[in-house]
C-alpha cells in the first residue's frame, strides 16, 4: 500500500512536469512506535521534494529510480532527500548514501546515521530484498550491508547535516548494539560502510564541466508573494559577512520572498545557519552533494526547480564567474550582487570589489555596504543608476543597552568601577591587526592607566595574540573569551567601555554597528566606510595607513574622562538608531532586488558558450585548489 504524505497549503505548488511521481520512501517501523511515525511523517511533509510513503518494496513503483530508507522517528533537514537524490545521480557507480547527524560533535561517518537514513538506488533494493519482506527498523543497516558485501563498498557520505533529530534514544540504543553485532559479524569495521572516496576531490586540474542528466522530482515551492530569490554565498565562516547573511536571509523571506540559499565555496558552513535554516530552510552546500564539475548543473537545477526570479551574490567567487553561463541558461532571471569589502582575497586572485566592477556587464544590479565602495565602484566605470548603497544595518532592539556599563560582567573579567574596559570584538586575523590592539594596551598600561582589554572571537591569531600579550607582560589585564554566542556577546559589550578595532581593511565591521547601538564608544582605524557611522561626538577615527601603537593610544585617551565617554556613549547609539536600523537595509535590498527584475531584459555582454563554460572550469579549479584542499586537509 502507497501512502502520500500529508501536505501543508505552502507544499501544494509544484515546479515539475506532470507524469513525474513523488520519491517513494520505506518508512521502517519501530516498536510501540505510532508517535515516532508521526514525528517522521510531519518531517517529510516539508521536504523540498514530494514523497510518497511505502509500506513494502512491491509498493515501490517499477519507475522509481531512488528509494529513501528512513526509521521511523527520524527528522530529516529539508533538503536531505533531494541533496541525497543528486549525490547518487551524479556518481552513478554508488548505490546509496546517507549523511551528517547534526548537533553530533565531529561530525562523521556513524553507524547511527546508516541506521536511520539511507537514500538508495531502486535497483539495488529489489536485488537485495524480496518485494514480501518484511521492513524493521533493522533494514537500512541490512541494506547497506548488502550492498558492502556485494560490491565491496560502502554508503557514499553527505558532509553536511541530512539528519536532524536523531530517532530516540530508547529505539536508537538497542538498534545500534544490534548493528554493531552485525558489523563485528562481517569481520570490519564499522568505517568500512562508509565509502568517503566518491566525495573526495580530484588532485588534477578540472578539465570540462559535467554533463548531469537531471533526476526526475517534484520540488515543492512554497507560494511567495514577492520575489523568488537564490543566494549564492561563499559560505557561512565565523565573522560579520555571515552574520548580516543570516539576519538579511529570514528578513527577506518574512517579507514576503521565498529564499533559496546556497554556498559556493565550502567556508566553514554551521556558523549562525541555524538562524537562517528556522524561516528559509532550502539550503544546499553545492561541494558537499555533488562532484566539482557538477557544482554548475546543480545551481542550474535549483534556479529553475525554484522558478528563481532573482540571484543575489553575496562575496561569491563562483557565483560571479558562473554569471555568462547561468545568464544563458535563464535568460528571465535577474542577477544582483553584494559587495561588502575590498578586501584582496589572495587565494581568490583579488578583491570581490574589484571583480564586482569586472562584472558588471553580467549583474542586473549592484549593492555595496557603504556609500565609500559605491564610489568605488563608480570610479571604477559601474553605472550608478543600477548601483545602491545598502548598510548592513543593525537590529538596533535587540543590540540596545542603556543607563551604566554591567558591573556584574566587569567584576567577571576582573576591573574595577574605575577601570577603562577595553573590548577587541571580531575574527582574530591578520587583517584585523589584533597584535596592535595589544601594543596599545601595553602602551596605556605602562602610562599607569587602569585598563583591561578583552578579546571575544577566535581566528588563526588567536594562539600568537595570546601569546604576545604574556610576553608584554600583560597577565591579568588582557582576557581572551573565544567564540561566545550573541547573548554572552551583548552583555560583554554592555560592560565594556571603549571599542578597540584597528583594522588594516574593513567595508563597514558589522562589529562597529553592534558596539556602537550597546553604547561603547569606538576607536577604529579610518578604512573603508567606517567615517560614514563614527562622526564627530560618537568616537575617534584613526588613520590607517600606518601601523603605529600610539595613534590608537592618543585614540584612547580622551576616553578616560567620564563625562566625555558618557556623553559619546549615547551618541554612538543614537547615530545607529537614527541611520542604521536593519529595516532601511532590507528596504534598500528589496528595492535593489526589484529593480533587476525590471532592468533584466536589457541584456548587456553576452560571451561565447564555451567562453562562458571555460570561465567556469578555471574558477572552479581555484576553488579546488586554494579553498576545498584546505579544508579536507
Amino acid at each position: 500500500m502507497v501512502h502520500s504524505v500529508p501536505l501543508t497549503a505552502a507544499d501544494s505548488h509544484h515546479l515539475t512536469p506532470e507524469g513525474i511521481a513523488p520519491l517513494p520512501v520505506l518508512l521502517l517501523p519501530v516498536q510501540g512506535g505510532v508517535a515516532a511515525r508521526e514525528r517522521t511523517l510531519r518531517s517529510l511533509a516539508t521536504q523540498s521534494v514530494q514523497v510518497s510513503v511505502c509500506a513494502a518494496v512491491g509498493d515501490v513503483p517499477t519507475a522509481a529510480e531512488y528509494v529513501a530508507v528512513l526509521v521511523a522517528g527520524v527528522v530529516l533537514d529539508t533538503t536531505a532527500c533531494e541533496r541525497a537524490v543528486w549525490f547518487l545521480a551524479t556518481r552513478p557507480d554508488v548505490q546509496c548514501v546517507t549523511g551528517a547527524i547534526a548537533g553530533v560533535a565531529d561530525g562523521g561517518p556513524c553507524l547511527e546515521s546508516a541506521i536511520q537514513f539511507v537514500m538508495m538506488r531502486a535497483s539495488s533494493i529489489r536485488a537485495l530484498l524480496a518485494p514480501c519482506d518484511a521492513l524493521h527498523a533493522a533494514t537500512a543497516l541490512a541494506l547497506v550491508i548488502g550492498v558492502h558485501q556485494r560490491d565491496q563498498r560502502g554508503a557514499g557520505w553527505l558532509s553536511e547535516p541530512v539528519i536532524l533529530g536523531q530517532v530516540e534514544a530508547a529505539i536508537l540504543t538497542p538498534l545500534v548494539a544490534e548493528a554493531q553485532s552485525a558489523v563485528n559479524a562481517l569481520g570490519v569495521e564499522a568505517g568500512a560502510l562508509i565509502d568517503l572516496r566518491p566525495s573526495g576531490l580530484p588532485m588534477e586540474p578540472l578539465q570540462r564541466l559535467a554533463c548531469v542528466t537531471r533526476p526526475r522530482l517534484r520540488v515543492q515551492r512554497a507560494p511567495a508573494p514577492g520575489m523568488r530569490v537564490l543566494a549564492l554565498l561563499q559560505g557561512f565562516p565565523m565573522g560579520g559577512y555571515t552574520a548580516f547573511n543570516a539576519d538579511l536571509l529570514p528578513r527577506l523571506s518574512s517579507a514576503g520572498h521565498a529564499v533559496t540559499t546556497c554556498t559556493t565555496e565550502w567556508w566553514r558552513t554551521e556558523w549562525h545557519l541555524d538562524r537562517v535554516r528556522e524561516v528559509a530552510p532550502d539550503i544546499h552546500h553545492a561541494h558537499a552533494i555533488v562532484p566539482q564539475a557538477a557544482v554548475p548543473a546543480y545551481i542550474d537545477w535549483l534556479i529553475a526547480s525554484r522558478g528563481i526570479d532573482v540571484v543575489l551574490l553575496s562575496h561569491s567567487y563562483l557565483g560571479l564567474h558562473l554569471l555568462p553561463y547561468l545568464r544563458a541558461r535563464h535568460p528571465d532571471v535577474a542577477f544582483v550582487d553584494y559587495v561588502h569589502t575590498d578586501w584582496f582575497e589572495q587565494g581568490m586572485y583579488g578583491s570581490y570589489a574589484t571583480m564586482a566592477a569586472h562584472w558588471e556587464g553580467q549583474l542586473d544590479a549592484q549593492l555595496t555596504t557603504s556609500h565609500a565602495l559605491t564610489s568605488e565602484l563608480t570610479r571604477a566605470g559601474c553605472e550608478g543608476a543600477a548601483l545602491r548603497t545598502a548598510h548592513i544595518g543593525i537590529d538596533t532592539a535587540a543590540w540596545a543597552h542603556s543607563g551604566p556599563r554591567l558591573e556584574s560582567v566587569r567584576r567577571s573579567l576582573g576591573a574595577a568601577a574605575d577601570t577603562l574596559v577595553l573590548l577587541f570584538s571580531g575574527r582574530i586575523s591578520p587583517e584585523k591587526r589584533p597584535h596592535l590592539a595589544i601594543d596599545v594596551a601595553s602602551r596605556l598600561v605602562g602610562e599607569g592607566r587602569d585598563v583591561i582589554l578583552v578579546f571575544a572571537g577566535g581566528g588563526p591569531l588567536l594562539q600568537a595574540t595570546h601569546d604576545r600579550a604574556k610576553t608584554l607582560g600583560l597577565g591579568e589585564r588582557c582576557k581572551f573569551l573565544g567564540e561566545v554566542d550573541e547573548t554572552t556577546l551583548r552583555l560583554v559589550y554592555a560592560a565594556s567601555d571603549v571599542f578597540l578595532a584597528p583594522s588594516e581593511i574593513e567595508g563597514i565591521a558589522r562589529s562597529l554597528y553592534e558596539a556602537m547601538a550597546m553604547g561603547c564608544v569606538p576607536v577604529v582605524s579610518d578604512v573603508g566606510g567606517q567615517r560614514e557611522l563614527v562622526v564627530p561626538g560618537t568616537g575617534t577615527l584613526v588613520p590607517a595607513a600606518r601601523d603605529d601603537a600610539a595613534l590608537y593610544v592618543d585614540g584612547v585617551r580622551p576616553w578616560f574622562e567620564r563625562a566625555a565617554r558618557t556623553a559619546a556613549s549615547a551618541a554612538a547609539r543614537a547615530q545607529i538608531v537614527a541611520h542604521f536600523d536593519t529595516p532601511r537595509t532590507v528596504k534598500t535590498v528589496c528595492e535593489t532586488l526589484a529593480l533587476a527584475c525590471y532592468r533584466r531584459q536589457e541584456r548587456q555582454d553576452v560571451l561565447p558558450p564555451a567562453m562562458a563554460e571555460e570561465l567556469a572550469v578555471l574558477s572552479l579549479d581555484v576553488i579546488r585548489r586554494h579553498v576545498l584542499l584546505g579544508v579536507r586537509q
